[in-house]
């Protein structure tokens, strides 16, 4: 069965007003996009988080990675590259990158830590 997805679009568009000198207010626009996550222990060599095309909105460390450098991938191609030693409580957010055949966490063998991957499927 396939999960309902929502996404909610703000959006405040320009209005004439007597007020302003320009004769328009500010435009402005916010998106919230729910995803689903999963937490990646950094210490299984290879974790498929997503088999199949899908948006990569962040990653949150939830312990400390060791000294090794951790690439999430797209099936074998590096996409991003998390920091060796990056502390926990660190959120890195992206705006949707785009994973074409899959969402990979492929840490070094030796690596240690915990990750939360907010994605969504598409």
């Amino acid at each position: 069965m396939a999960t309902a997805r929502t996404a909610t679009i703000a959006e405040l568009v320009p209005v004439k007003t007597s007020t302003d000198a320009s004769g328009l207010k500010e435009a402005t626009r916010a998106v919230h996009t729910e995803t689903l996550y999963k937490v990646v222990d950094v210490a299984d060599n290879s974790t498929t988080v997503y088999d199949g095309p899908a948006l990569l909105f962040g990653v949150y460390v939830n312990t400390v990675l060791s000294a090794h450098t951790c690439p999430i991938q797209d099936s074998s191609t590096d996409v991003i590259t998390l920091p060796a030693s990056l502390a926990a409580g660190t959120n890195l957010s992206f705006p949707g990158i785009r994973f074409e055949t899959s969402l990979i966490v492929n840490p070094n063998d030796s690596g240690t830590g915990s990750i939360t991957v907010a994605y969504r499927p598409i």
